[in-house]
């Protein structure tokens, strides 16, 4: 028996950038090999002045908060930054300064420990992490009411900045603004398809040389079956929250893997605890465990 719970197992991971190269380093440690397939990618949006505008509103001050959802909006808000702030001011030379200069003394709020993470690499400190569920939801339970005005029959001045993806739910915006904020609400970036995989790729995934395949969307679930075709029953299907796993199965897939946190760190421990429980029953060409490793309601969306 070897000590390594996926040793010498095939993961796909279609999912690329930095968080393909995170899975892949978590993969390692349980003796996995990945292959990272990025068939989502980020464009800018469509409407770039309209999230300009936010951005200068939020050079200025105009904001109370700014929310955060994932790691990709604080890499795109930082591609904007540098084009937003003083290009002749210290602060404009890389991204993350720019991107500290810009949101200034304004609070952020991250939805998970994941993103606070992405933010802190670019100098950056959330005031408000979620303590209990990471999610949308869980978000604007935790957001603290705007602050009481002086006159209540006046408009709320209490703002906060929501960038998203243009896929997001509207559960921050909306929520927020039940509990009485104004919110400005801008796509911060696209989600769309990645390049044609080749036909090896498509062929190996079809027939089940990948033991598990780790999807972090909704859009990484319908771009697998777009782009590459559905796994066999064989293979294990990892969802990393209540959003993918409702894509998944609505696409036809039974989902094995659930992390109790939706964040890379947990969905690939989950996965390693999967692969512990049939350690020594399974191979490569078994049926996997139809048990689902997860919490009753996994609390993040994505």
């Amino acid at each position: 028996m070897t000590g390594l719970a996926l040793e010498g197992w095939p993961v796909l991971v279609p999912h690329g950038g930095e968080w393909g190269e995170k899975v892949t380093g978590l993969l390692a440690r349980h003796g996995a090999v990945a292959t990272v397939v990025p068939l989502i990618e980020f464009a800018p949006p469509e409407d770039v002045a309209a999230l300009d505008a936010a951005l200068v509103r939020l050079t200025e001050g105009a904001y109370d908060w700014v929310t955060i959802t994932s790691g990709t909006t604080v890499t795109a808000l930082a591609g904007r930054a540098a084009g937003i702030v003083n290009p002749t001011s210290p602060a404009a030379r890389t991204p993350s300064t720019a991107l500290a200069a810009m949101i200034g003394r304004t609070q952020l709020a991250a939805v998970g420990p994941g993103t606070a993470r992405v933010l802190e690499r670019h100098g950056l400190t959330p005031h408000l992490v979620p303590t209990g569920e990471y999610s949308a939801r869980g978000l604007v339970a935790e957001f603290p009411p705007p602050p009481l005005s002086a006159d209540p029959s006046a408009p709320s001045s209490a703002r906060v900045l929501s960038p998203h993806s243009d896929l997001a739910e509207p559960t921050v915006v909306d929520g927020l603004r039940a509990a009485g904020w104004e919110v400005d609400d801008v796509i911060a970036y696209r989600t769309v398809s990645g390049p044609q995989p080749s036909c090896e790729l498509r062929e190996d995934v079809r027939s089940g040389v990948f033991r598990a395949v780790l999807l972090s969307s909704a859009s990484t679930v319908t771009n697998l079956l777009e782009l590459v075709g559905p796994p066999p029953a064989r293979t294990l299907v990892c969802c990393i929250g209540p959003r993918t796993v409702r894509a998944a199965e609505a696409a036809g897939l039974e989902v094995h893997v659930v992390p109790e946190h939706a964040t890379a760190e947990d969905l690939v421990e989950a996965l390693a605890q999967h692969g512990r429980a049939q350690h020594g029953r399974a191979t490569s060409t078994d049926a996997p465990s139809s048990d689902v490793v997860s919490s009753p309601e996994p609390p993040r969306s994505s």
